[in-house]
């Protein structure tokens, strides 16, 4: 794996404050403070980014809450605009709980075409992990975009949803909220990454329960609308298998991307911040430390970045996808290898974990349902297909 230069990123990732208005159970940022970040910080890893020689490149505003930090994005995005290349296209994105979407933070995103992912589970049950009356706050909030700001709901939101054992009984509910009642155009779904303590291999029978209601849901919605809105069911064109080949987990060895937390230490992954969290074993510990990149200001940057690609080799947790395993078997055997998703900082949170091959079974349980379920539902269209479909039969024929 070769590292990439400064020169080449295409991704930056600011943490703007270790601090944040809810406190969810089950995430990884398990230390959070009240620590914000500087506007000299901002400012050299966005000379870092401007000074790419990509043309198309991005900028995701997170925490912690970024919202907290309002005024600093403004002010990044003035600096970026007075600041960019005339044939640069900067993408905007924000990954925020949603709380403290008022008219000001709406108007300005709108106003700058920044995509949003909402992080919310959906019905109460779900949402209450997150936090207690929030479900009320952020269901208006959705009405309230649907309503004044169609194209923004329609073509820049993304609701995520995290699942965890415990509320996986509300999952299909949520995703029949979301899907059919709220029409959202775009859903995620994702298991957690910290420890699932209360899960067991025998479980996946439930996995499999509440996938089945949801096939039937989006089934629902992409006959009504040919619309595929849950990311996990889409799909274009055919894969064809091959033989086996060496597989990262993740992008994050290339180094092409960088996550700046608030005290300026770079990382190629927002998971690898220290401003708000600890790491919960000695394996997951030394891994991270072993990968550190130092201070984005700091004249010696790029020789640390051109030995990052080496120590996430080292780190072994995130190459080499076919060696990995769960209870469920080796991962090298499973025929959703290519498709799966298991993020590979879920890896070691355990006490007694110290396999860097061992894939978490609650994670592992979450691909092999949702991709069986995905294998069944229909190819996702364009909409050069639809029109062709339309002129064809009459009507907007999803199927054929």
């Amino acid at each position: 794996m070769i590292a990439a230069a400064s020169s080449d990123l295409h991704a930056l990732q600011l943490i703007l404050t270790a601090q944040c208005n809810l406190r969810c159970s089950y995430c990884y940022q398990n230390a959070k403070t009240s620590r914000r970040i500087e506007w000299s910080i901002v400012q050299s890893a966005l000379d870092r980014l401007l000074a790419s020689k990509r043309n198309d490149v991005k900028i995701l505003f997170i925490g912690g809450e970024p919202l907290l930090e309002f005024p600093t994005i403004e002010r990044a995005v003035e600096y970026i605009d007075e600041h960019k290349r005339r044939d640069m296209e900067i993408r905007l994105a924000m990954i925020t709980n949603g709380l403290l979407l008022g008219e000001r933070e709406i108007g300005f995103l709108v106003d700058h075409e920044f995509h949003v992912q909402l992080s919310f589970d959906g019905v109460p049950s779900a949402q209450a992990l997150r936090g207690e009356h929030t479900f009320e706050k952020l269901d208006a909030l959705l009405d309230w975009l649907r309503r004044d700001h169609e194209r923004f709901y329609e073509d820049s939101l993304k609701v995520a949803i995290t699942v965890v054992p415990s509320t996986l009984h509300a999952l299909a509910d949520s995703v029949q909220y979301f899907v059919i009642d709220k029409e959202i155009q775009e859903l995620t779904i994702g298991p957690q990454i910290t420890a699932a303590n209360d899960w067991r291999p025998e479980r996946i029978h439930e996995l499999d329960e509440a996938f089945s209601r949801i096939f039937k849901i989006c089934l629902q919605r992409y006959r009504e609308t040919a619309e595929v809105p849950l990311e996990v069911f889409k799909k274009h064109g055919r894969r064809r298998r091959g033989a086996v080949k060496a597989r990262a987990m993740c992008g994050v060895g290339y180094g092409d991307q960088l996550a700046v937390d608030v005290d300026g230490q770079s990382h190629g992954c927002v998971t690898f911040a220290e401003s708000y969290q600890t790491f919960p074993t000695t394996f997951l510990r030394g891994r991270i430390e072993a990968m550190r990149l130092g201070d984005i200001r700091d004249p010696g940057f790029d020789d640390r970045l051109a030995k990052y690609p080496a120590a996430v080799n080292a780190a072994e947790i995130f190459d080499r996808k076919e060696d990995k395993y769960s209870s469920y078997g080796r991962c090298g055997d499973c025929k959703y290898l290519a498709d799966c998703s298991v993020c590979p900082m879920s890896l070691g949170r355990g006490e007694g974990d110290h396999d860097p091959r061992r894939v978490p079974d609650f994670s592992c349980a979450y691909n092999l349902i949702s991709l069986k379920y995905r294998a069944r539902f229909p190819r996702f269209r364009s909409l050069a297909e639809r029109w062709l479909a339309y002129q064809t039969h009459g009507v907007p024929v999803a199927w054929r």
